[in-house]
């Protein structure tokens, strides 16, 4: 599989452990203020002195895939319990997705980001500026970050995403607290865009994290509340065949939370996965044919019917091909993939322009256009 196809696939679906500081013990980790509420997979606990921060791994739900001890950079602590210390708030940063670091410019730390991977691929002016003078460096690749870079960089932290049964190469060996991303693994779209606050404990921007959030969860609950009664939910699917597989959303992924809350019915509802599904397109076809809507994310192009069949000549034989229910969004000009992970409410709107157009005050979409 190509770079370009192994990022955008990534981005789509989704769209190991150092200490520095001070050392950490066997302290009670009892009491404390959770702020978190929607996800499943990320607790936040901030003991005043010092903050909780923990991550349940996606695979293997009763464990742990981190725990991180956040203290401030100016503090001097000792007694505090075992996990990977970061302190904060980070003044340097290894960034490896464009998703991350649109939210974190969002809460007004974009300064904090030094250094990025897959550098070609930000649409952030301040990232752009920033690698064009050498103020953020280009550390290369995600699949194979350049180690030289790192190090002559040092970051204070390097954000990244975990994959089953894959580590983090040998940036796991730099003695830089590598923080796990796993927002992409919830199964609920506010349950991921709750991971800014994990963004703004370690960029100094609590409240301005909560405020964002509280906001984006406000919106969202009034959008789905207007879809929950519908009994009459039009069947949708997403993505295309790319290299032979036709890569889906789970039935219990927040994409497939989302169709439902935009009042659509979606054929891998009773599917228990998380993450994506790969399948074949007689697999798809079988269950899907009928589908009333068809979502499919692009790149580099504004996609055409003629250009969705000549990439696989079999798309042609599903019904939203010829009944007129095919949209696609062309992220290379779009905002989606920096803006739904944490603004699910946008997506969400433009579903529901598209499939209950009876129930919105708006005749616009931001990201998907209808596909001629």
């Amino acid at each position: 599989m190509s770079r370009y196809y192994f990022h955008l696939l990534t981005l789509v679906f989704c769209f190991l452990q150092s200490c520095i500081g001070s050392k950490s013990s066997d302290a009670n980790i009892s009491g404390g203020d959770t702020i978190t509420n929607d996800s499943e997979l990320l607790t936040i606990i901030n003991f005043g002195n010092y903050t909780i921060v923990d991550i349940t791994n996606p695979w293997q739900k009763d464990a742990l895939l981190q725990r991180y001890i956040l203290v401030n950079r100016d503090s001097s602590i000792n007694d505090i319990p075992k996990g990977t210390i970061v302190k904060t708030p980070l003044k340097s940063s290894l960034v490896y997705s464009s998703v991350h670091a649109g939210a974190i410019k969002e809460m007004g730390a974009i300064s904090a980001i030094t250094a990025v991977c897959d550098a070609e691929y930000y649409k952030i002016p301040e990232i752009a500026d920033g690698l064009s003078s050498g103020k953020v460096i280009d550390a290369g690749s995600s699949m194979s970050p350049s180690i030289e870079r790192i190090l002559e960089h040092q970051p204070e932290a390097i954000l990244t995403s975990p994959f089953q049964n894959a580590g983090h190469g040998a940036i796991e060996q730099l003695g830089i607290p590598i923080i796990e991303c796993a927002d992409y693994m919830e199964s609920t779209p506010l349950g991921r865009a709750e991971w800014i606050k994990l963004l703004g404990e370690l960029y100094g921007c609590r409240d301005k994290a909560s405020e964002i959030y509280d906001q984006v969860r406000n919106n969202y609950n009034s959008l789905a509340s207007k879809t929950s009664a519908i009994e009459t939910r039009p069947i949708v699917i997403s993505e295309m065949v790319t290299d032979g597989v036709w890569y889906l959303p789970g039935g219990r992924s927040y994409m497939a939370r989302i169709f439902n809350d935009a009042g659509a019915k979606y054929p891998w509802d009773d599917d228990q996965s998380t993450g994506s599904l790969q399948l074949d397109f007689a697999t798809v076809y079988d269950r899907a044919h009928n589908a009333d809507f068809w979502f499919i994310k692009t790149f580099d192009r504004d996609l055409t019917l003629d250009e969705l069949k000549s990439i696989y000549p079999l798309h042609s034989h599903m019904d939203a091909f010829s009944n007129d229910g095919v949209y696609s969004c062309n992220t290379a000009t779009s905002s989606l993939f920096e803006d739904f992970p944490f603004h699910p409410d946008k997506l969400l709107r433009d579903f529901i322009n598209i499939i209950h157009p009876e129930l919105s005050q708006e005749a616009t979409t931001i990201y998907y256009k209808q596909v001629k």
